[in-house]
């Protein structure tokens, strides 16, 4: 596996899609916004938890997103699915949601949304949840406020891994 690239990679019976924002994160990540919230990326910056680019969002009255599409209709086994991305809330304490989202109908099929206290990147995990007879799903991180205070929280190293 090459440092940086999207991977899929299969050991026994699991299956996981890694993406660390490397190479060019704006040709797989999908940023979205509303009210003054902005998604983007820092490329070489310092900033990254691991690797040379990482992911942001910003906003003080709004949201901001970041999705990426993962493919996983040809994975043998989707039965206990969950995603995984790394959050540095810059300043310190923020809440951020990690979603897995069906685009036939863009349903919601999971989200977890803790409270992360520290300044330092910390994991976001949801709970397992059961993607067969999906083909593809969009793990999403997304980061909103509505107290003007505005604050960035960086993204890094996502993953989502089935068995």
């Amino acid at each position: 596996m090459f440092a940086g690239l999207p991977a899929v990679t299969a050991q026994a019976s699991t299956t996981r899609f890694v993406d660390g924002f490397e190479v060019d994160p704006s040709v797989r990540w999908e940023p979205l916004t509303s009210g003054d919230g902005r998604a983007d990326f820092d490329i070489a910056q310092g900033f990254a938890r691991s690797g040379a680019n990482d992911g942001w969002l910003y906003t003080g009255q709004g949201w901001a997103a970041e999705r990426i599409a993962v493919p996983i209709g040809t994975w043998p086994d989707r039965s206990n699915c969950r995603a995984e991305i790394y959050a540095q809330p810059v300043g310190g304490g923020a809440q951020v949601a990690l979603e897995i989202w069906d685009p036939n109908g863009w349903r919601k099929l999971t989200s977890t949304a803790p409270f992360l206290p520290g300044s330092g990147y910390q994991p976001i995990r949801t709970s397992g949840i059961n993607l067969t007879r999906i083909d593809k799903v969009y793990v999403q991180a997304i980061f909103g406020k509505d107290n003007g205070v505005k604050q960035f929280v960086r993204l890094d190293d996502m993953t989502l891994q089935c068995s």
